[in-house]
């Protein structure tokens, strides 16, 4: 009975025959078939909607030497297929390529086998090929969703485009930027329920929700405090904004922290519009339930603990990936109980919101380490926070 396999990325699925299965063990899309003396290797590509058109069979290796080539197309795919046989150390090789392009997806095929394998091997992988199917309305990559948000920001808040800082992050302010992952996820889940999702439409309303107006109210206090929990950004986080965000300096021009309200799939900070909605509810209340909340979620929490030369724990690992690791550092007790493990001296990293490490401060190597770790988690990790250290002491968190 013959599978499919579909990417990750959602850019195009394979109808598997019988007896082929990915092989788990690689890095790269390989699959074998036991009666195929070879390997088939699938790599896709993207280029940018405004990129010019590619043609990327004729940047193949071995392109000049190929044989058998032809040119044909399938359900709006235009494919080119060349063979290759030649010498590598000394031993025959054999390979056979495909590539297939739709508009801005472009994917190479490639079989190395055996020259001398029989006929029904030939059948086999083309039946693979056959298989491939590229999606007619592929999502918007990581660059061009980037993009778009600068446009629809630029529009939504009527000023100039933001600067991109990075694939998913525009700097909307002298000291702040705005992270765009959750609206990425929130593009994609749309995207898997109707491919054809509007992505400028999504945004809009995604910024409009996050940073705009906020027409939707979010009904009783009492409905929403079990759903509010702490969130640490770097400072400056939103300060560009129509609303005015609820925040409190965790450490003065460095972190700050935010209540939100947590619905599993998307975070809403809260504002003072939302505060004011809410009579009798001071924002001490607010914060109080946030760091409630997050206390009863880290009842059964498991730490990481990395041991030293001598055995004892040296730092501990808070990653549940819940979306709340990073939060933790201001939890009740909380240097006490890692004090009690690994010394009175400690330094804590947050570089992203889902990894949270604190580290005895007498190991200078594991510090080195575990510093020059956080400041690459903090510039290529989503919902990135600090690549710094900060001492963790019974009072917080200093420089």
């Amino acid at each position: 009975m013959s599978e499919t396999y579909t990417d990750p990325s959602r850019l195009f699925s394979i109808r598997l025959p019988e007896g082929f299965a990915r092989d788990t063990s690689t890095k790269s899309l390989v699959f074998r078939h036991s009666d195929v003396d070879g390997t088939v290797t699938i790599s896709a590509m993207r280029h940018r909607l405004d990129a010019p058109d590619v043609e990327i069979f004729d940047a193949l290796p071995s392109r000049d030497n190929m044989q058998n080539m032809a040119s044909s197309s399938r359900d709006g795919m235009r494919i080119r297929y060349g063979d290759y046989e030649g010498n590598l150390n000394n031993a025959a090789e054999f390979w056979r390529w495909w590539t297939m392009q739709r508009g801005p997806i472009g994917m190479v095929v490639a079989y190395n086998g055996a020259p001398d394998a029989d006929e029904r091997q030939a059948e086999l992988v083309d039946e693979l090929v056959a298989g491939i199917t590229i999606c007619e309305h592929p999502p918007l990559g990581v660059e061009d969703f980037t993009q778009l948000a600068t446009e629809v920001y630029s529009e939504l808040m009527k000023v100039d485009k933001p600067e991109i800082t990075r694939p998913m992050e525009l700097r909307t302010g002298p000291a702040s930027s705005l992270r765009l992952d959750n609206a990425y996820i929130t593009y994609l889940n749309g995207w898997d329920a109707d491919a054809k999702t509007d992505a400028r439409k999504l945004l809009s309303e995604w910024l409009e929700h996050l940073w705009g107006e906020q027409k939707e109210k979010l009904g009783a206090f009492e409905d929403v405090r079990g759903l509010i929990c702490p969130v640490v950004r770097a400072w400056g986080f939103g300060r560009e904004t129509k609303v005015e965000i609820l925040r409190r300096p965790l450490l003065e021009r460095e972190l700050e922290l935010f209540a939100a309200v947590d619905t599993g799939r998307t975070l809403r900070f809260l504002s003072r519009a939302d505060l004011d909605g809410w009579e009798g509810v001071s924002e001490d209340d607010v914060f109080f339930y946030a760091r409630e909340n997050l206390l009863a979620l880290s009842q059964e929490m498991e730490l990481q603990a990395l041991a030293g030369e001598d055995g004892k724990p040296k730092a501990v690992i808070i990653a549940t990936n819940d979306g709340h690791d990073a939060a933790r550092v201001v939890l009740p007790h909380f240097y006490e109980k890692l004090a009690d493990v690994l010394g009175p001296e400690l330094l804590a990293g947050l570089p992203n919101r889902d990894f949270l490490i604190v580290v005895a401060a007498d190991d200078t190597e594991l510090v080195s380490n575990i510093a020059a770790q956080v400041k690459i988690d903090a510039e290529t990790r989503p919902y990135s926070i600090s690549g710094k250290l900060y001492r963790l002491t019974a009072e917080g968190l200093s420089v």
